[in-house]
């Protein structure tokens, strides 16, 4: 009879379970969460069993795990892991419990929940501290050799390491030098002050005259310490002399000579250095120095070289090195879009009308920079080559599960979960699923996500899923309010954010169209922006659009129009765009076209985002099924 009744009260329990709507989970989901901010743990638990098949309930249980982290937290913890291998944030806990049992020096228990040596930097010398208090300290010197033999400096939580095995001279002389010649290939200066405190007799002398040489290199010319091959210096004298050449090429190239007269360089060390002066010589335009940089490159055969010598004879509007280079690079980079187009250009150039137009046409094709200004220069239309990613019936029925998942932490706003367990769904995956996968975040208005599934599945060609319309009403209200054509709003957010709402740069851009924090607060108040009040505001998109526009109207003022120098100041500052503006050293009296100011910009990331925003400017007039128009006849005549 009891028996019975159970079973028909955990069948009562299981419908009324599956009765609760997803809104009423999600609202019972908020409430438990709010009780835990509130430190209503017990409550919280309570809420949490009325909704167990909800998908992020384990959230919770992995907040309540982390806030009743102790001693005897192993198994719990070790259940919860085996329990939600799937989720990224077991992972998370995992971590996080070993910095606890680290922190509280439960090295017995740090070593017995995670016996093998972690993959980070930190916790693997928690580890090997927890290992020396064990007694077993000769197991992990191998890994502690190899930790010790990085040339940079490592996490505080190995000087606790590092010291014990000085102390036991495990840590030999042989091995501090052979440290301090790491971090000096690196030019890590105070781990080379901190090895040099360590060392006794000659080595100790010998790195102070390197150190302090290593402060002023002019006097590696005069020098003493490299006479021949055998010293223990002579590996210092290449780090040396790039060190050199980037204060002072024409004195690097003079020092290289003479040591080369005396102890002739290894073919690899010879061709490293000679690289490296005549990427200095292009970077430092050092012109009476061409000669030598021009005889080199020939012989050096490097693509990245060549490829920054056209661009030096592009800045230079010298046509006939232009075609020389291109010229020499091999057949299979000398025919891609970006080259071709130069080799028409040098052939216009020569009035070689006809061998101009050929190569034009060849490239004008091509859903690229140089593709859609060849075909602007024929008169020709844009080719977009679109395809589009249609649904397949049932072909995700298999990661529902996921995707529910997934659909839930996007609406709690776990912006940081969401990319991870996104990257999860896709690892793996065969092409068409990874593409079904794009069509179905662009459906539900994952733009983002939709754009990740573009790029991992190689679908360049797909222009729904990886060039989505987002938030029309968002993007058209501030393109009336600025008079900013709104695909040109699209171009520059997609190159910025891919339209993640929530995305951060390591230097602090924020949003959409990744604005800095410094630059909100000045356009909110040129514009009058009062509801701006602060850095967090600038994930709402309504606030972060808007002001992204608004910078970007300013920039076309100032530079009157021109979008070319408006968006190469968006992303590098008008400070610098006005700096190469001005840039005029040692060129001819006459001005850049544009082509060539955007392929001569120094910066190669401004100078690929220029490229990318004006390409992509001409897709959202597609997407948008605005007139499309690649540049203006303002743009095209200007000169820079």
């Amino acid at each position: 009879m009891v028996r019975f009744i159970l079973i028909i009260s955990s069948v009562l329990f299981s419908s009324t379970v599956f009765s609760i709507s997803i809104d009423q989970q999600r609202l019972i989901y908020n409430e438990a969460l709010q009780l835990q901010e509130n430190n209503n743990w017990d409550e919280a638990k309570d809420k949490l069993d009325t909704i167990p098949i909800y998908p992020l309930t384990y959230i919770l249980e992995y907040q309540q795990l982390k806030k009743e982290f102790s001693q005897d937290s192993v198994v719990e913890i070790n259940d919860f892991i085996n329990n939600n291998k799937r989720y990224k944030i077991s992972d998370q806990l995992q971590r996080e419990y070993l910095y606890y049992l680290a922190g509280k020096k439960y090295w017995t228990e740090f070593v017995t929940f995670y016996p093998q040596l972690p993959r980070s930097g930190k916790l693997k010398c928690f580890y090997f501290q927890a290992k020396i208090e064990m007694g077993d300290d000769r197991s992990i010197w191998p890994d502690v050799k190899k930790t010790w033999l990085k040339g940079s400096s490592q996490p505080n939580a190995c000087d606790t390491v590092f010291n014990y095995y000085l102390k036991i001279n495990k840590i030999s002389q042989v091995l501090i030098w052979q440290r301090f010649e790491r971090a000096f290939q690196r030019n890590k200066k105070p781990l080379m002050n901190y090895l040099i405190g360590l060392m006794e007799g000659k080595n100790k002398t010998l790195a102070t005259q390197l150190y302090a040489l290593n402060k002023n290199t002019k006097k590696l010319s005069t020098s003493g310490l490299f006479t021949h091959r055998e010293q223990a210096s002579y590996s210092f004298v290449k780090p040396l002399l790039k060190r050199l050449a980037r204060a002072d090429i024409k004195l690097a190239l003079k020092t290289y000579n003479a040591y080369e007269e005396k102890i002739p360089f290894t073919f690899n060390d010879e061709i490293q250095l000679k690289k490296y002066f005549a990427y200095r010589i292009l970077i430092d335009n050092k012109q009476k120095l061409l000669p030598w940089l021009d005889e080199t490159l020939l012989h050096l055969g490097n693509v990245k070289l060549t490829e920054q010598r056209i661009r030096y004879a592009i800045k230079y509007n010298n046509w006939a090195d232009i075609e020389h280079w291109i010229g020499a690079l091999p057949t299979e980079n000398a025919q891609k879009t970006t080259w071709v187009y130069w080799q028409a250009r040098a052939f216009e150039q020569k009035k070689q009308f006809k061998k101009a137009d050929a190569l034009y046409l060849k490239i004008s094709g091509k859903r690229k920079y140089y593709g859609f200004l060849a075909a602007q220069k024929l008169s020709l239309p844009y080719q977009l080559n679109a395809q589009i990613v249609e649904p397949k019936a049932t072909s995700l029925r298999y990661v529902q599960a996921q995707l529910d998942h997934i659909e839930e932490l996007n609406f709690h706003h776990y912006t940081g979960l969401v990319k991870r367990e996104w990257e999860a769904l896709l690892q793996g995956r065969d092409v068409d699923i990874q593409r079904q996968l794009g069509l179905y975040a662009f459906d539900k208005g994952w733009s983002h996500l939709s754009v990740v599934a573009s790029i991992r599945s190689k679908s360049w060609d797909a222009i729904n899923i990886r060039f989505p319309e987002v938030k029309p009403d968002l993007f058209s209200e501030n393109s009336l309010k600025y008079q900013v054509p709104s695909s040109y709003i699209y171009a520059i957010t997609r190159q910025e954010s891919s339209f993640d709402q929530f995305a951060s740069s390591p230097v602090g851009a924020t949003g959409y169209m990744q604005l800095m924090p410094a630059t909100a607060k000045e356009t909110a108040r040129k514009i009058g922006l009062k509801s701006y009040k602060k850095q967090a505001q600038l994930t709402e998109g309504h606030i972060n659009v808007q002001l992204g526009t608004a910078y970007f109207d300013s920039l076309l003022t100032r530079y009157k129009g021109n979008r070319i120098l408006a968006t190469a100041a968006y992303n590098a500052g008008p400070n610098r765009v006005d700096r190469w503006k001005k840039d005029k050293k040692g060129r001819d009296t006459k001005a850049l076209s544009m082509d060539s100011w955007v392929e001569a910009i120094p910066y190669k990331e401004t100078r690929r985002y220029v490229k990318n925003v004006l390409a992509y400017n001409v897709i959202y007039q597609h997407v948008l099924e605005k007139p499309m128009e690649f540049f203006n006849d303002t743009e095209l005549t200007a000169i820079y």
